[in-house]
């Protein structure tokens, strides 16, 4: 028998998220730069909390879950995407020997420009995360270490994309393995006593989504870089950005192995 929603640890923790994550826009305000961060990272973390259910849930029902969170992710994508582009550019052409021309500059951003959230999205998005919750799969006990299942087949998922992206070097291996490394430490997070300090795992983990974070915003840019025409300070600054990637990707491959040894990577 499924708990009732107040018994669920995992519904409650999704609950208490989302309510915390709404907070800036219940009074019909539309969201800043700030707000549509923390309501990204809430669908995440609602998407990593779910795939704890996978031993008790079906999988259709999870899937649609999971698709509803990763569509509200999308209408917030863009806006906050697009100051982290001005930082990153910025600090690649602070390397070059002469200044980046406006006019790539200009053409860069242009490329990031997506339309600010409204307030009529504001409502969308408060009921969007309404009917996720309504909808909630509930465990049939509230027993932590019956999550376990669940956490292991994800760090196992992880491991093994973590291999595959080592050895291949293909980025959208990495970009698929952060995925599930942000997953791994969400509910390590969900399912460690908070009592405690955040034992090695949690701290490898968070640097891993930090460095493959950084990854993803590099390989975003040098899309936009590909798509602008030939110029002197578009190749100087894609050659700036490739070896700041061959070194982020360094990094990551020394914390792949910190994590979960070195058992299978070739690299």
């Amino acid at each position: 028998m499924a708990l009732t929603p107040d018994a669920d640890p995992l519904y409650q923790a999704a609950r208490n998220r989302v309510r915390a994550a709404l907070l800036p826009i219940v009074n019909g305000a539309a969201p800043d730069a700030d707000a549509v961060h923390q309501l990204r990272v809430c669908c995440k973390r609602l998407r990593a909390l779910l795939q704890l259910y996978r031993p008790y849930a079906g999988h259709q029902r999870l899937r649609q879950l999971d698709q509803q969170l990763r569509q509200i992710a999308k209408t917030l994508a863009g806006s906050r995407d697009l100051h982290v582009q001005q930082q990153l550019i910025k600090q690649l052409a602070s390397t070059l020997d002469t200044p980046l021309s406006p006019a790539l500059n200009s053409r860069l951003l242009q490329a990031s420009h997506a339309r600010a959230p409204s307030s009529t999205d504001s409502e969308h998005l408060i009921a969007a995360f309404a009917a996720v919750l309504a909808d909630w799969p509930h465990s049939a006990t509230g027993a932590a270490d019956h999550w376990q299942i669940g956490l292991q087949r994800t760090i196992k998922r992880a491991r093994k994309l973590a291999r595959s992206a080592c050895n291949s070097d293909q980025d959208a291996l990495y970009h698929r393995c952060r995925k599930w490394i942000k997953y791994a430490l969400y509910q390590r997070e969900q399912l460690h006593d908070a009592r405690l300090p955040a034992d090695r795992q949690m701290t490898l983990l968070t640097r891993l989504g930090e460095r493959l974070g950084e990854l993803q915003d590099l390989c975003n840019l040098e899309a936009q870089l590909q798509r602008s025409p030939a110029s002197t300070d578009r190749d100087a600054l894609a050659a700036r950005l490739e070896q700041r990637k061959h070194h982020c990707k360094r990094r990551i491959i020394r914390l792949f192995i910190r994590t979960f040894g070195r058992g299978g990577f070739r690299c």
